[in-house]
């Protein structure tokens, strides 16, 4: 399998006259057989019934209401008739009918307070619960913080950027924190023994260490390992196995495997012949900057494989992929803005501005080896 950037370089020739079927299909750069990419139960909420106002009893009181507070009834005060010629004087009102002292905001809060002391009161032991649990949960984090203790702490992690630059010390690093079960670690020894640096070439452990980080979840190895599966190297050749492995990385965003798995898919290659998964698949890689995913999308949609037959459509992918240098694809486009009509002409460069923004251009960020092949010395 060849790099994609290599592969994006497949020869797309230029038809001379519009409409020409067998100058198209020759232009067309679908992957051949050595080219399938690089290793490159809830209860209802309580409602209050409403009250009806004719209703000759009283509303009943919420429990949630707090208890009630009114005065008690005191038996009116017997008053001595005046005498006659004696001016009218009018009772001092009993102490227990006065407002009472102090019956501003303060006192209005006063129910609401009682109301939750008494909840308090009645559910002390969850109270208590919760406030234990918080204070455990408390104790655990700033242990965590301090100590750097806990389910979140994990291995052992040794900076790449701390590697020592002789070959030969660089294995004893790396092999020391694979043993010690960094994926990071795994990852890069797996690379040390795959290029032969600072050891001898060996595919086998190369193999053993990309399936020991591929295990723990990362996508760049399950690519790589699916690309040992695909070609035999240190394992023994099993298509599905490899289809598989790029499975699990193109579904963890790894775009070289979502280009590979997309080959699989339009060969039936190790997993079903499904055109329209791989139109889905090659989208995908080309929407983070392969360049042949570009092409190969392009392509179906020229010939109308696994997606409608588009000219708008496989014009703006050509573009996209001769604006990052692959010039048969740049030069297909060409020919296919020359055979539209003018509205179509304008809908092709307003698609080609959308696909312009939807890509973002994959960064290996140092995967040197995931962007092109391992290849033997």
């Amino acid at each position: 399998m060849s790099s994609p950037s290599g592969a994006a370089d497949a020869t797309l020739s230029t038809p001379s006259a519009r409409g020409n079927d067998s100058n198209r299909d020759a232009a067309l750069a679908t992957a051949d057989d050595d080219d399938k990419g690089q290793p490159v139960i809830d209860l209802p909420p309580l409602i209050e019934p409403k009250l009806d106002p004719f209703a000759s009893r009283p509303p009943r009181r919420s429990f949630l209401a707090p208890p009630s507070r009114d005065p008690p009834v005191v038996p009116p005060r017997q008053v001595a008739p005046a005498s006659e010629g004696s001016p009218l004087v009018e009772p001092m009102p009993d102490k227990a009918t006065r407002p009472p002292v102090g019956s501003g905001e303060a006192e209005q809060r006063r129910p609401a307070i009682l109301a939750l002391v008494s909840w308090l009161a009645r559910h002390r032991p969850v109270v208590i619960a919760a406030a234990i649990c918080v204070a455990i949960a408390a104790a655990v984090a700033v242990a965590a913080y301090v100590l750097r203790t806990g389910p979140f702490a994990g291995a052992h992690r040794y900076p790449i950027a701390a590697a020592p630059a002789d070959p030969a010390q660089r294995v004893a690093y790396f092999q020391h924190g694979a043993d010690a079960g960094d994926v990071d670690d795994e990852m890069q020894l797996a690379i040390v023994y795959a290029k032969g640096e600072g050891v001898p070439q060996d595919y086998e452990k190369a193999a053993k260490w990309f399936r020991a980080a591929a295990d723990q979840g990362m996508p760049r190895a399950q690519y790589d390992l699916g690309v040992m599966y695909e070609r035999g190297r240190g394992v023994t050749a099993d298509p599905t196995e490899a289809a598989n492995w790029y499975l699990k990385s193109a579904q963890g965003g790894y775009p070289l495997a979502q280009y590979n798995l997309a080959v699989c898919y339009t060969k039936g290659q190790g997993i079903r012949q499904d055109l329209a998964e791989a139109a889905l698949w090659y989208r995908r890689a080309a929407t983070q900057g392969v360049v042949q995913a570009m092409v190969n999308l392009a392509v179906m949609y020229d010939k109308g494989n696994g997606v409608g037959a588009s000219a708008v459509d496989a014009y703006a992918w050509y573009r996209a992929a001769g604006q990052r240098g692959n010039q048969s694809a740049q030069q297909r486009a060409e020919y296919l803005y020359g055979t539209m009509e003018k509205l179509d002409q304008i809908h092709a460069e307003a698609l080609t501005s959308d696909v312009a923004k939807s890509i973002h251009d994959f960064s290996a960020d140092g995967d040197a080896v995931s962007a092109a092949p391992v290849t033997e010395h």
